[in-house]
């Protein structure tokens, strides 16, 4: 919603019982600007009518984006979600903050069609909490930590010195980017993850009762890539297979391959480190 107007741009409920969208909306504003006028900042969290409620705010664009749930999701894991839907919508609608206030002018038509959108965020999330449990994510962490610090022996042991201080500097800019990125700077699970040229990279800290396993995974697959397309950009996509299989990093996925195809990881590796 527009955090101004209290118009709302946008409503999207799965909850499964007829509510006024305007009236919600209308109270849901008004708390908040309640809160900044006698505290000075906006909502983060309440618990009203049986379920939680999370704010965020993007103050560039002036919006407010709400979601609710029951009380057995935690306050973290529900902005962790709503976070992803403001992320997203701000990419696809306000891309320039500038440019979009000259644009608003009430009409929320145009806006419809990013339901489709929190739907399809929807479904995944309900899939994830059927089939992720907190072992299995274990083992997600456990596996990518295993493979990361095989990269670093990979760096440390087979490459030039050169090419070892081109590679560095890539993965500190890579990580730089990542800390900043306003994504991880809300959540933080995902600012737990940290690097270091010394000790390597460190997963193995997020709790999972605190963050959205599935948001969680999909941040980690990204830096394996980017790791591992550093790697290969430096050294070469033959010589790199060569000192992966040096490293033992294919034996150690043949040696977890059930545990690998059971989270649906078996294929992502093979692909990532076998293809050129």
């Amino acid at each position: 919603m527009h955090s101004e107007s209290g118009i709302t741009l946008l409503y999207q409920s799965f909850m499964g019982f007829p509510v006024d969208e305007d009236l919600v909306s209308g109270l849901l504003a008004a708390l908040n600007q309640f809160t900044v006028a006698e505290f000075k900042q906006g909502l983060e969290s309440i618990e009203m009518a049986g379920l939680r409620w999370v704010y965020l705010e993007d103050k560039e664009s002036k919006l407010l984006f709400i979601a609710a749930d029951t009380k057995d999701v935690t306050s973290a894991m529900l902005k962790a979600r709503l976070n992803v839907i403001k992320q997203s919508f701000l990419h696809q609608y306000v891309k320039d903050a500038k440019e979009w206030h000259n644009k608003w002018n009430g009409n929320v038509e145009g806006y419809r069609e990013f339901k489709k959108t929190i739907e399809e965020y929807y479904t995944q999330w309900k899939q994830a909490e059927d089939v992720t449990t907190i072992a299995e994510f274990f083992d997600i962490l456990g596996v990518f930590q295993q493979i990361l610090n095989l990269l670093m022996n990979v760096i440390d042991g087979h490459v030039s010195e050169k090419q070892k201080g081109t590679i560095f500097t890539q993965l500190r800019t890579m990580f730089t980017n990542y800390k900043n990125h306003q994504y991880v700077k809300n959540d933080p699970e995902l600012s737990k993850i940290s690097f270091n040229q010394t000790t390597g990279f460190n997963i193995i800290s997020i709790n999972p009762n605190n963050c959205d396993m599935m948001v969680v995974e999909k941040q980690i697959i990204t830096i394996m890539k980017v790791v591992v397309d550093i790697i290969k950009g430096n050294i070469g996509p033959r010589d790199s297979i060569s000192f992966f299989m040096e490293e033992n990093i294919f034996d150690y996925i043949a040696s977890n391959f059930k545990i690998l195809n059971e989270l649906n990881l078996a294929e992502f590796f093979l692909r990532l480190f076998l293809l050129m």
